[in-house]
C-alpha cells in the first residue's frame, strides 16, 4: 500500500498495490496524483530508502519540487553525503517519518478485529474507509488546536508530500 500524506496528517492519497512492487516505482505516481489534486508539485517531496532512484530525483525536478528529500542505499559519496547532511534533507526526513504512526493508526485503532470486508475489493474498502477515519481525527485534533491559545510548536512544512508502501494485509 502506498500512503501520501501532506501537513496537519491528513492521507491526501493512497494506493493498494497488487503483489509487492519495487517501492521506487509508487513515488512519481504520487508526485502526479498530488499534482492533479492540489494544482501543483509539492515544495518537498520525501520518501525512505526504498524509494530512491536517481531516475526519480531527476523526474521529481522536473515536475517542479524544488526540495526532493530521497536517502540513497549504501555507502554515501562524499557530496551524496553533504546534500544528506542539509537541514532541510534532515528536517524532511524526521518529518517523513511520521507516516509510520500514520501506517500504525490505519492498521491497528480502526481495525478492532480486522478488516470485516474481504477479498481484494473488500480490502480497498477497508483501507479507504480508514483513510477516511484517519483523517477526520486529523482535522478534528487541528481545529482542536487552532482554538488553543497560542503557544510554541513547530510549524508544519509548507507543501510537503512524505510516501510510504508500509502496510500488509
Amino acid at each position: 500500500m502506498r500512503l501520501d500524506e501532506v501537513e496537519n496528517g491528513i492521507v491526501s492519497g493512497y494506493e493498494v498495490l497488487q503483489g509487492n512492487p519495487d517501492d521506487s516505482t509508487s513515488f512519481i505516481p504520487a508526485l502526479k496524483q498530488h499534482q492533479a489534486s492540489f494544482g501543483r508539485a509539492p515544495e518537498m517531496a520525501t520518501a525512505d530508502r526504498g524509494f530512491f532512484s536517481a531516475k526519480n530525483e531527476r523526474e521529481a525536478k522536473e515536475l517542479g519540487v524544488k526540495k526532493g528529500a530521497l536517502p540513497t542505499r549504501g555507502r554515501l559519496s562524499r557530496k551524496r553525503a553533504q546534500h544528506q547532511e542539509q537541514r532541510w534533507f534532515r528536517r524532511a526526513l524526521r518529518w517523513r517519518a511520521g507516516i509510520e504512526a500514520t501506517v500504525s493508526h490505519l492498521k491497528h485503532p480502526f481495525s478492532r478485529a480486522g478488516a470485516l470486508y474481504k477479498g481484494e475489493g473488500g480490502f480497498q474498502r477497508y483501507v479507504g474507509w480508514s483513510v477516511i477515519t484517519k483523517n477526520l481525527f486529523s482535522i478534528a485534533r487541528w481545529q482542536e488546536r487552532k482554538q488553543q491559545p497560542s503557544r510554541k510548536s513547530h510549524d508544519p512544512v509548507d507543501g510537503v508530500l512524505g510516501a510510504a508502501a508500509q502496510a500488509t494485509r
